[in-house]
């Protein structure tokens, strides 16, 4: 009798000793859970904050655009409904930053282009043409490459219209002794944003931002000064570079 006790006894507390187990890897269990769904909770409150910042970026960006077609009186109208009468899809949304900085990269430059032919329609027949004749390259590079061409032809036509006709004969002359001018120096000189001096700490600061280009450094800095003609010049640098370092981070 008292063995049977003893061997009942020794069964029940292998039983709790089981279940004690259980109820501790149970446990560990569910810690291990909660501890994942803290991490990845934290993930999505970061791409939040990403996709919230890419927005606005994306914001700046449409009223800067917006800024420009008024300072220059382009009426986009006709254009909005040449485009609607066509039945094009839409392009799918692309939910990566990647794509978004590129998009808006391009729009910077369309705007740009715009500025410097004064005409949307003009604009946009100068990029279909190059789309022709590149047909494989992306709607960055034959913007960039139309707004390049655009700004070598424009100091050569200024030059053409400053100067007299009777000057250019003389100057074409075989018996003339007067040199040609260097156009070539004279298309590769990058202009220069006014009131900004080259030893100013945040002028070199953006410099080695952008790997010491100039051209697009003094781009930059009159893009700026177009959009904020009020303002000083060490608040324009700021300007510039902060936007730089923010677009790096995005």
């Amino acid at each position: 009798m008292q063995l049977t006790l003893i061997f009942q006894l020794q069964i029940a507390l292998f039983v709790a000793f089981l279940l004690l187990v259980i109820c501790i890897i149970k446990i560990w269990l569910q810690r291990k859970a909660l501890e994942q769904y803290r991490k990845s909770t934290e993930l999505f409150k970061q791409s939040v904050n990403g996709y919230q910042e890419s927005v606005e970026l994306f914001r700046q960006t449409i009223n800067e655009y917006e800024f420009l077609l008024k300072k220059h009186k382009i009426d986009t109208s006709k254009s909005k409904a040449k485009v609607s009468q066509q039945s094009i899809s839409p392009p799918p949304l692309q939910f990566k930053v990647t794509q978004e900085e590129i998009d808006i990269n391009n729009k910077y430059l369309h705007s740009e282009l715009i500025a410097l032919t004064n005409n949307v329609k003009t604009a946009n027949q100068l990029l279909v043409k190059q789309r022709q004749l590149y047909p494989g390259k992306s709607e960055n590079w034959l913007l960039k490459q139309v707004i390049s061409d655009l700004k070598l032809k424009k100091p050569q036509e200024q030059l053409r219209s400053k100067t007299p006709q009777t000057q250019i004969e003389v100057s074409l002359s075989p018996s003339s002794d007067t040199p040609l001018p260097d156009l070539i120096k004279m298309k590769r000189q990058p202009s220069k944003p006014k009131g900004v001096s080259k030893n100013n700490p945040l002028y070199k600061e953006l410099l080695n931002l952008i790997s010491g280009n100039e051209e697009i450094a003094n781009r930059l800095i009159t893009h700026q000064q177009q959009l904020n003609p009020d303002k000083l010049e060490n608040w324009i640098l700021e300007k510039v570079v902060g936007d730089i370092k923010r677009d790096r981070r995005v």
